[in-house]
């Protein structure tokens, strides 16, 4: 409740009630927006029970995120708020993995990412929690024909930043 109070959402829900259209107020959300994520969240819920599973996501943006990533996504790991049970992704949860997966600068994007794969919850990404994911990765690039760079190139790479 303090967090709602510190923020300016209740300030530009009463903006809407005076703006005639309200795709002009996209501080948080425009209907426009809201369609957009709902479409994609109804595209890969095919059997349209409102649920994601594991098998669902996994076929989002063409088989991108790695089933290892997709575990960790379904762990519990990135959930907020008591609404997690374990397998599923409701459309909340849907939204914040989209918000995620589309602008991976944003801080709260990269604190998604990194909690996928903190494995241990330590707050350190370790060798083996990037080896972990990287074999995977690499394994894939493999089948699909192409040369993966490396792990310690990747690891140079990262250090570069």
């Amino acid at each position: 409740m303090g967090e709602l109070r510190r923020s300016n959402f209740l300030k530009v829900l009463a903006s809407l009630e005076v703006e005639e259209d309200i795709n002009h107020v996209t501080q948080y959300f425009s209907y426009e927006h809201f369609y957009v994520i709902y479409c994609k969240f109804w595209e890969i819920d095919t059997d349209h029970d409102l649920i994601i599973t594991k098998a669902d996501l996994l076929r989002h943006n063409n088989y991108a995120i790695s089933e290892r990533m997709i575990d960790r996504i379904f762990s519990g790991a990135v959930t907020r708020g008591n609404s997690f049970k374990e397998g599923t992704m409701s459309y909340s949860e849907f939204v914040w993995f989209l918000l995620a997966e589309e602008d991976k600068r944003h801080p709260r994007s990269i604190e998604y990412w990194f909690r996928c794969m903190d494995l241990d919850g330590d707050g350190v990404l370790s060798l083996y929690e990037l080896e972990y994911f990287y074999s995977e990765q690499s394994a894939r690039m493999e089948e699909m024909g192409i040369e993966p760079p490396t792990l310690e190139d990747c690891l140079c790479q990262c250090l570069d930043m």
